[in-house]
């Protein structure tokens, strides 16, 4: 089945279980010493806000909706008809070591294979 998601998207029918898993995620990832890049914001907001629109791109709300939805060491595969940013692609390692789970991006350029924190690009994305 194909899912597809906006930045900051809540059109989905599980949009707050969705948004639930992503700030779980957040704490998990950032346990495990995650830093969020909010140079990749280019608004001119509050730090903490920075941080809550880089965990509404939509590869991330993709991810979230992957890990609720399907079984535990299930693989995620996520399509993009963009370049991931570079805290996605950071975003992305740390969820999959977070998580055990095996992650597929695939953006305008390549395919991303990520497992426990380590991506097949070898981050020349």
């Amino acid at each position: 089945m194909v899912h597809r998601f906006h930045v900051g998207d809540t059109s989905h029918p599980q949009d707050r279980k969705i948004y639930q898993e992503l700030d779980q995620l957040a704490g998990k990832i950032k346990e495990m010493g995650y830093i969020p890049d909010t140079d990749f914001v280019l608004h001119d907001v509050e730090e903490e806000q920075m941080e809550q629109f880089l965990f509404q791109h939509s590869e991330k709300i993709a991810v979230a909706y992957g890990i609720i939805s399907t079984t535990p060491l299930k693989l995620i595969r996520i399509f993009k008809n963009l370049h991931v940013c570079g805290h996605c692609h950071t975003t992305m390692k740390y969820i999959s070591m977070a998580t055990g789970r095996e992650i597929v991006v695939r953006d305008s350029n390549r395919f991303h294979h990520m497992k426990n924190r380590v991506c097949s690009c070898k981050d020349c994305w």
